[in-house]
């Protein structure tokens, strides 16, 4: 990338940083554009993305190495280190025969769980040893950053041996209490199932897995959870009931019923978050909490799944937040609107009533 390109680059990124974008988007024949708050925002003073900027982009962040993945697959994914301001995950790809990138912002340190916004019960799931814990939420939702959150309360307040397996590695952590190794799909392995085969026979306390990016994959970390480790992973999905279903439903209808039988034996909880706009601009956290608990358990191993709602809502005693309690409270608080609120309530009925009372 020649002189002019890597300041109008760093001038890019400085932006996104500077205004606290989360996403950033380069597409050839459109100004860059970043995503602040949920919106879309051109920057109409940055010069028209060209064939020739990306073509210096992907060279100025990509190693040989990811060149070459690019080149093969004609798509990457990566970790970049804007100076000292910003971390980004970036998405190299091509559309139209030309390349493209999408960038999303990653905090440049790991909040305290508490500092998160979430129901106070988080700490309580950080403080699991054994089992499977299930961060999910759609794309955006922050759950990588939960998940960081709990890796790092487990870091500074147990010693243990931490690993995590990740595409790509996003925060960077550093050991404190714990020993942590991070290992990176397509750098220091070649893929998740790789990873994860040998790790029931290695010295682990708590595996972090980025994502569950197959059926062999959801094998593993069942095996792993099953044998007393902690086992935290991301699932893309946007309730509790989908998060259970999207693991079941990854095996053939003759595998679900040991899968529902291994869940059930073996889940610890599911976090299923989303963020939603704040009063003031920004966006807040909310979060559903399910604990297994044995009525919870129950239900999943005879596929009872619709049935979870009602033991969530009714179950504070023992941890459990739904997402509209959630909802009501951060609009008791007078952090969220209503309207806002009543847009991702699970029952806005339910929302309706909790408010009134």
């Amino acid at each position: 990338m020649d002189t002019q390109g890597k300041l109008a680059l760093d001038n890019i990124l400085s932006t996104a940083a500077e205004q606290k974008a989360s996403d950033l988007h380069l597409s050839v024949g459109s100004a860059p554009i970043l995503r602040i708050d949920g919106k879309l925002f051109p920057l109409k003073d940055e010069p028209i993305i060209t064939k020739e900027f990306m073509e210096g982009f992907v060279t100025a962040v990509l190693d040989i190495e990811q060149l070459k993945t690019l080149e093969q697959q004609k798509e990457v994914v990566l970790s970049y280190q804007f100076q000292k301001r910003a971390r980004f995950r970036i998405n190299v790809f091509y559309q139209k025969r030309v390349l493209g990138a999408y960038l999303r912002l990653i905090g440049d340190r790991i909040l305290p769980l508490l500092q998160l916004g979430l129901p106070l019960s988080i700490e309580n799931i950080a403080q699991i040893r054994e089992g499977l814990l299930v961060v999910s939420g759609t794309f955006g939702s922050g759950k990588t950053t939960t998940s960081a959150s709990i890796i790092d309360y487990i870091n500074k307040n147990r010693q243990a041996y931490i690993l995590t397996i990740e595409k790509p590695i996003e925060y960077i952590f550093n050991n404190q209490s714990s020993i942590i190794e991070q290992r990176e799909v397509g750098r220091d392995t070649v893929s998740f199932d790789q990873a994860l085969a040998s790790i029931i026979q290695e010295d682990v306390d708590v595996l972090f897995v980025s994502e569950l990016s197959s059926p062999d994959v959801i094998k593993h970390v069942l095996s792993i959870a099953a044998s007393g480790r902690l086992v935290v992973v991301n699932v893309e999905a946007d309730t509790t009931i989908r998060t259970l279903e999207y693991i079941i439903n990854a095996f053939s209808a003759n595998e679900q019923q040991q899968i529902r039988d291994q869940l059930s034996q073996n889940l610890a909880g599911i976090i299923c978050q989303r963020l939603v706009p704040k009063i003031g601009g920004g966006q807040v956290a909310v979060a559903e909490i399910m604990t297994a608990t044995p009525p919870i358990k129950s239900l999943i191993k005879e596929g009872s799944l619709y049935k979870l709602d009602t033991i969530i809502q009714t179950s504070r005693e023992d941890g459990m937040v739904s997402l509209d309690w959630s909802l009501a409270e951060l609009v008791k608080t007078n952090q969220v609107l209503i309207d806002d609120a009543l847009e991702n309530a699970g029952d806005p009925q339910q929302l309706k009533y909790m408010l009134r009372a």
